[in-house]
């Protein structure tokens, strides 16, 4: 299957840069307290300390993002679901929610979640199914783990997501953007790859330095990370994690269609790809 992502079609989904102040953070908290409330009800924390406890952590990851080095070392996790079609509106909210909640725990930097982009032919193809797609980043892999294992993640993923799901698939890779987390971005591209048995490490080498190349190569990207898996168990699989971001659809669609982004996938990654799983989805 090959690699170059190529299509035309029009579309445009306009996303406003946000301010990356403290204030706007413990605004935005102060506001989403309410959607918050479902993931605290498993652990019988009240509302009120629900907010609280929202903007304590929102004001520890802004002086962690104010101190982190431009080109420290973040995990990036990715987590792809296939919701049964027959699933209420209701509960598909409900998982969003209980999900977008655990952005409030220790370690996160940064936890996007959001439906699968359908808006031509060839993004359906991409997805295999896939219906939803989670991106989180953490400070280290010892930040994941703590996540993984928290009661409120647990009771996330027991209550809201294993009942409404067919399926799921997880890659986990370590990366180093610059700066460690971006916010002026409104679109995903999140690509999992098999790499073909045989490799060479100058093999491997050379397409984490195609992608790392985009941002400084086509202005449409804003922020890459791609690497390795590091957590091969719900993996199925695919050994290669691969992160864009965009401000909009208008700039995912310009890469897609631009004939040197489409040259360099076909020179420089498709003969080391096996097989991959694409995923477009809003912030």
């Amino acid at each position: 299957m090959p690699l170059s992502f190529s299509f035309s079609a029009s579309a445009a989904a306009a996303s406003a840069r946000p301010s990356t102040s403290l204030l706007h953070i413990q605004e935005n908290l102060t506001g989403k307290c309410a959607s918050n409330v479902m993931l605290w009800r498993f652990t019988k924390v009240n509302n009120l300390k629900v907010c609280k406890v929202g903007l304590q952590k929102a004001a520890s990851k802004y002086s962690t993002l104010v101190t982190m080095s431009a080109s420290a070392t973040v995990v990036d996790h990715v987590v792809l679901f296939k919701v049964k079609p027959e699933t209420p509106a209701d509960k598909t909210q409900a998982m969003l929610d209980g999900l977008r909640g655990l952005s409030v725990l220790d370690g996160v930097l940064q936890l996007t979640v959001a439906p699968a982009l359908n808006l031509w032919p060839a993004q359906t193809s991409w997805a295999a199914g896939f219906t939803h797609a989670l991106h989180g980043r953490y400070k280290d892999k010892a930040s994941l783990d703590a996540y993984t294992i928290s009661s409120a993640h647990v009771s996330v993923v027991e209550n809201n997501v294993k009942p409404i799901i067919d399926g799921l698939l997880a890659v986990d890779w370590e990366a180093s953007p610059s700066p460690p987390v971006e916010e002026d971005f409104g679109v995903l591209r999140i690509a999992l790859l098999k790499l073909k048995e045989g490799l060479t490490e100058e093999d491997v080498t050379g397409i984490l330095g195609t992608f790392n190349s985009y941002p400084s190569t086509f202005p449409s990207v804003v922020q890459v990370s791609a690497g390795p898996n590091f957590s091969p168990v719900r993996a199925q699989g695919f050994n290669y994690g691969y992160l864009a971001q965009f401000k909009s659809v208008k700039e995912l669609e310009e890469l897609t269609a631009n004939p040197d982004h489409v040259a360099l996938m076909e020179s420089k990654v498709n003969p080391h790809v096996e097989s991959f799983i694409l995923v477009d989805a809003l912030k």
